[in-house]
């Protein structure tokens, strides 16, 4: 598996920017990607806004896209910690999107900074190469930060959990438990586990607590 870490800049992104919700945000960082999919992303972020007399709901009260939105931790100043549910950019406004690429998936870091988006593929080395092909093809700007094997620092946060819950939380991704819709539900996953499906159920409410309360602990 590698890991391609990309920057995206340019007159597109400049104009994205200027007619969505993002005109107020100074930075977005991921600190959590819990799923993504060609529907919606769903993830815990870290936000600092332009003007710290804003408040989170108004930023995104006119951006149709965020489907939900949860202040969970404020820090100094105009930073916060949110939950946020969101549906991707739609094509015609930014012509290319990593979540409707096949193959490989995203993970952290997402960064948008200073008008750029900065995001993490993994995937395999074909897949890699797609992702650049199509970058091509579309004449966007873009720099690549590093292209490195895929390998996961030894305090990730699915370190802090059993080795039973990260499995089933791990197998639970892979099947598309967590799609909407749902690939596979509770009962299909535990006998894919050769579990019972109550078992299954704690496991994933478990493992889930834990990875937010790391992740709140962290920041």
């Amino acid at each position: 598996m590698r890991r391609l870490v990309v920057e995206l800049y340019g007159p597109e992104l400049d104009n994205l920017t200027k007619r969505s919700s993002f005109h107020n945000i100074e930075s977005l960082e991921q600190v959590h990607l819990l799923r993504y999919d060609q529907n919606e992303f769903a993830g815990i972020w870290r936000i600092k806004l332009r003007d710290p007399n804003s408040k989170i709901e108004d930023i995104f009260k006119h951006d149709d896209l965020a489907t939900e939105i949860q202040l969970l931790k404020r820090e100094k100043g105009s930073s916060f910690i949110i939950f946020m549910r969101r549906r991707p950019i739609p094509s015609h406004l930014l012509r290319f999107d990593i979540t409707r690429t096949r193959g490989g998936y995203l993970f952290g870091p997402f960064e948008f900074k200073n008008n750029r988006i900065k995001i993490t593929f993994v995937g395999s080395q074909r897949d890699v190469k797609k992702i650049l092909g199509q970058l091509e093809k579309r004449e966007l700007s873009y720099k690549v930060i590093s292209l490195t094997d895929a390998d996961f620092a030894p305090d990730s946060l699915l370190n802090r959990l059993t080795e039973k819950q990260r499995n089933i939380l791990i197998s639970a991704y892979k099947l598309g438990y967590y799609d909407v819709p749902r690939k596979i539900n509770s009962e299909k996953l535990a006998n894919h586990l050769n579990l019972r499906a109550a078992t299954v159920v704690e496991h994933l409410r478990k493992a889930e607590h834990r990875l937010v309360s790391g992740i709140l602990s962290e920041s």
